[in-house]
This record gives C-alpha cells, structure tokens and sequence, in this order.
C-alpha cells in the first residue's frame, strides 16, 4: 500500500515537473517568436495602404466606437466632451510574406512599435480640441494576426461641436455628433465602414448626465464632398439627447411661480397701506428681473426667443401689473371729487387765487330740507367720495380673481403646448 503511494506521488510530481518545463520552453519560445517577427516586420516598407496600387479597390477600414464617458455638454460654447476608445481594422497581407506565425497566432505591437505599420488618417471634422491618454503609458495598441487582419485600439478625449437649437429651451432636445474621416486619402484609396451596425456605438451604461439624458443613437456612412481635395468616405454616430426638466422645475419655474403669488397679497392689503404695498411691488419686480439674469448668463445671446423667455416675461409682466394696480387704486382713493385737471393750476400759486384757497380749505355744507312742522332731514345718498373709495376696493376685490384667472389659463396653454412639442 505504501509502494503504491509513493508510486503516485512520483508520478505526480514528475508530471508537474514535465508541465513546468515544457510551459517555460513553449514561453521562451513564443517570446524569441515575437522578437524575431518584430525584427522581420522592421524590415520591410508598410507605409502606404494595403491596397494602395489597386486603383479598382479602395483599402476598407472597419470601426467601433466604445463611448466611455461624456463629460459635458456646454450649451454656451454648443460643443460637448466625449471620452472614447475607437477600434480600428483592416486586412493587409504584406507583412505576412516577412513573418513566420502560425495559424490563429497574432502579434502585439506597443506605441513603440506600431509605427512600422501604416495606420489610418482618420480625424474628426468636427473636433474643436482632443488629447490621447498616456497615463501610464500611451494608450495605444495594435494587433497584427496571421491571416493579415490588423486591429488598432486606442483612447483619446474628444471635444466635439454641437450645433443647438434653443428655441424650446429647457424643453428642448438636441443632437449631437461624431464624425470621422480620412484627411489624406480619397473614398476610391480608402473607404471606412461601421464594422458591425448593431452595435458598432456601444455607450457605456454607467453614464449619468446632470442635465440630459441619451435617447437614442444612430449612425451612417456617407461621403463628403471637398471642392479641392475630392470626396472623402466619412462616418457618423448620431447621440439624441433629452434635457431633464426637473432640475429646472425646482430651480426656475416654481422659484418664480411663488413670486408672482407673492404679488397678488397687496390686493388684500387696505389701499392705504402705501409702505406696504409699494415695497411688495417694487421687491417682486426686482426678483423676477434677477432671477431672469441668472437665467439667461447661462446661455448663449442668441436673437430668437426661447421657452424660458416666454415664461420670465409673463411673470414679469404680472408682477408689474400689480404694482400699476396698486397706483391706479391709491389715486382713485385720493381723488377729490369736482375736481377737474388743469395746466394752469400747476402754475399758480394760493396767493394769486385766495377765494380759490378759501373755497376748499372750508368747504361749503350741502343743504337740507326743513318741512312746514320743523323737522330737518339730511340726504342718504353716498357722497361722491364715498363712491369714489368703494371703485378703489372694487378694483382690489376684481383683481384677486382676475389675476389667478388669467395667469392659470397662461400656466395650462404653456405647460400644455411645450410638453406635447
């Protein structure tokens, strides 16, 4: 029995041992395989495209697209960031002849050595600033298989132009772009196609925007048309963006809603209040105008009339009819009954009309009617004043409905109109 274990464990660990020595050999092996091939691949000339000197056949390009991040969108730039990690492949075949690798074998080719390849000139038409990433290394890489298919992989950060219509802002959606093109070569030396179109724009399902949110995406292949250097092969990969409406709910919308509310208290107020009510007035109008500011510094000037617009106007527009309410109110409660405008009284002083200055400083009482027994009897009849006051309060109780009336059939048709477009 202890024959027969030890028996066992000899095998295995000779077993081990064969497996060890045959994996560092095969390792070593590989290894001395990648230098040689390096130093085979150095000595050739791949600098032009593959199918450079077939003028009947362009060199076809295939790409994929992994959006990692998207880092801003700068509606007063119109431009939005993009981290990306593009994926690029071809066939070329003659770096085969200077090779030797087996089937289904590939080859690793770092920063420092890919240049010994021709890679595409591809850009973005588009970009208005990019950076390739470094940290720790370039990030950059290349594969070089045994039947002459080469895939390149790389990251970079995009800063790309968003044209922006803003005539619905904040209801509005927008759409974005990435576009890539070869610079030097024309669609008949090189064509770039989406390797795969269901999914050849991969958006990462981590990212999160503040203010929007990716809807849909599409992608095409077209040609560009340049007046000098011919048509180039292009692709695009479309983003649909929709602008998340709460954040300007809670910071805009309600803000302001509370403020034109705030106004219609001076029509509670008694229309002596002057202090009160003028403060209440002036204050409203001030804020609504600031708070439209605010608004609008995060925007760029543009000549047409946005959503948001519409709305700070309307609650401007309500907060100062209310102040005007207030002034029409306060002078028809002052008003002095027969008395009657004139220029010429602006211009005279008591002194050179004295009966005139006696008259209203002691006014003349009204008569009343004595019958034949003695009795006196006074009339009932409101005094002109008195009706003059009662308009005033009228005009006050009017406006506590009028004015919520008016301001909710504006809030139903906005709301309505803006969130069915």
């Amino acid at each position: 029995m202890e024959t027969t274990l030890k028996r066992i464990w000899m095998l295995f660990f000779g077993t081990c041992a064969l497996w060890r020595g045959t994996s560092s050999i095969y390792g070593r092996g590989r290894q001395s395989s990648r230098v040689k091939n390096l130093e085979l691949l150095s000595k050739g000339n791949y600098k032009s495209p593959p199918n450079y000197e077939h003028i009947d056949r362009p060199t076809e390009i295939e790409c994929n697209l992994y959006v990692n991040s998207v880092d801003s969108i700068n509606e007063v730039n119109m431009d939005f960031t993009v981290g990306i990690v593009i994926h690029l492949s071809w066939v070329d075949t003659r770096p085969m002849a200077n090779t030797q690798m087996d089937p289904f074998e590939y080859l690793e080719m770092d920063s420092n050595h890919m240049d010994k390849l021709w890679t595409p000139d591809i850009y973005f038409p588009n970009e208005k600033r990019a950076s390739f990433h470094n940290v720790m290394m370039p990030n950059r890489m290349l594969r070089f298989y045994s039947n002459g298919t080469i895939i390149y992989t790389t990251r970079l950060s995009v800063t790309l132009t968003c044209p922006m219509d803003l005539k619905k802002y904040p209801f509005d959606k927008q759409t974005c772009s990435i576009l890539i093109e070869s610079f030097g070569y024309t669609d008949d030396k090189l064509s770039l196609l989406w390797s795969n179109h269901s999914d050849a724009v991969v958006v990462n399902f981590g990212i999160v925007l503040p203010q929007f949110r990716i809807t849909d995406q599409k992608y095409k292949e077209f040609t560009r048309v340049h007046r000098i250097t011919g048509n180039h092969s292009c692709l695009q990969a479309e983003f649909h963006l929709e602008r998340n409406i709460g954040y300007y709910i809670v910071q805009m919308y309600v803000p302001s809603m509370l403020i034109v509310m705030l106004s219609w208290v001076s029509f509670w107020l008694n229309a002596n209040s002057v202090p009160g009510r003028v403060s209440l007035g002036v204050l409203s109008v001030l804020t609504i105008s600031t708070q439209s500011s605010i608004v609008n510094s995060s925007l760029p000037r543009v000549s047409y009339t946005k959503a948001i617009d519409i709305w700070m106007a309307t609650c401007l527009v309500f907060v100062f009819a209310a102040l005007i309410e207030f002034a029409m109110v306060n002078v028809a409660s002052r008003k002095v009954p027969g008395r009657r405008f004139s220029l010429l009284k602006l211009f005279m002083s008591p002194r050179d009309n004295p009966a005139k200055e006696e008259e209203e400083s002691y006014p003349v009482a009204k008569p009343t009617t004595v019958d034949a027994e003695g009795k006196v009897s006074f009339d009932n009849k409101p005094a002109p004043k008195d009706k003059i006051v009662t308009c005033a309060v009228n005009l006050d109780v009017a406006s506590r409905f009028v004015f919520p009336l008016i301001f909710g059939i504006f809030n139903l048709l906005y709301w309505v109109y803006f969130l069915n477009t």
